[in-house]
């Protein structure tokens, strides 16, 4: 089973951090198991002949000069026998670090997981939602859903001009931003999309959310190098690395998870990313 070359970056920095930040080990094992899966299924999407569309399909410039993401839910081709497989296998995966099987006790219909999937993705928020119990059903289809964005995204994204985009969302599927990084100081910044992992640019000062520049603020987290990003105008906050002192390679996906107690302190105080 061959995994793509970002893939393997993220596993290798996932095991890296695990010896870092040994508070973090819990996790950071889960989202290794998890991304195992996905990044498995993803590799058995490319294998059943899946990636075809995505290889041969041209980048929509109409789209991309109207603010269009260029991916569609239709063009998944979400066939539901192997969804509701890759469900069972991380619903197993999820329950026992949820300490409870609450809310995935009963298997809901393929057509209603599917369902689910689609709202997420229309919806352009982030996969994990509350964490309720009415909600981890959904979440997990989520969870299903992020190797179908993926595999799209790393055989569209190196066709788009970047610089055609600067948009506040993801140019592949159009998920909002989590997490951004600070690459130089004369380029914008970067943003991350944790649907389908696509990396783009933005302004460097303004919120990506609500575009406003207005009441703008950060917060030093515990290690200098992040910052949480917090726009008073829309109650959002944004989560940041500082790189600019630090080597050019970095993994922005495992970035994201080890600043998980940013995203504790801000939900906290109200806001939402």
């Amino acid at each position: 089973m061959e995994f793509s070359p970002k893939d393997r970056v993220i596993l290798s920095d996932l095991k890296r951090v695990r010896v870092s930040h040994p508070d973090l080990s819990d996790l950071l094992e889960f989202y290794e198991k998890l991304f195992l899966q996905q990044f498995a299924f993803k590799s058995r999407l490319r294998s059943s002949g899946r990636a075809d569309h995505w290889i041969k399909r041209e980048v929509d410039f109409t789209g991309l000069a109207n603010g269009t993401a260029q991916v569609a839910f239709e063009e998944l081709e979400i066939q539901a026998t192997p969804f509701l497989d890759l469900y069972r296998e991380i619903a197993q995966l999820v329950i026992p670090y949820l300490g409870t099987g609450d809310g995935l006790e009963i298997e809901p219909s393929a057509e209603r997981i599917v369902g689910w999937a689609q709202e997420i993705f229309l919806g352009g928020g982030p996969l994990v939602t509350s964490g309720d119990s009415t909600d981890r059903a959904r979440t997990v289809s989520g969870f299903v859903l992020a190797p179908y964005l993926q595999l799209a995204s790393e055989l569209i994204l190196p066709k788009v001009p970047l610089n055609l985009w600067y948009r506040g969302y993801c140019p592949i599927c159009g998920g909002l931003p989590v997490f951004a990084a600070l690459i130089s100081d004369a380029s914008p910044r970067t943003l991350l999309c944790p649907r389908c992992h696509a990396e783009w640019s933005f302004n460097r000062m303004g919120c990506p959310f609500c575009k406003s520049n207005e009441a703008q603020t950060y917060y030093a987290g515990d290690e200098t190098r992040y910052r949480l990003y917090v726009c008073e105008t829309c109650n959002r906050y944004l989560k940041t690395v500082d790189l600019r002192e630090r080597s050019p390679e970095w993994c922005l996906p495992v970035e994201c998870l080890v600043t998980v107690s940013m995203d504790m302190a801000a939900r906290e105080k109200g806001l939402t990313s």
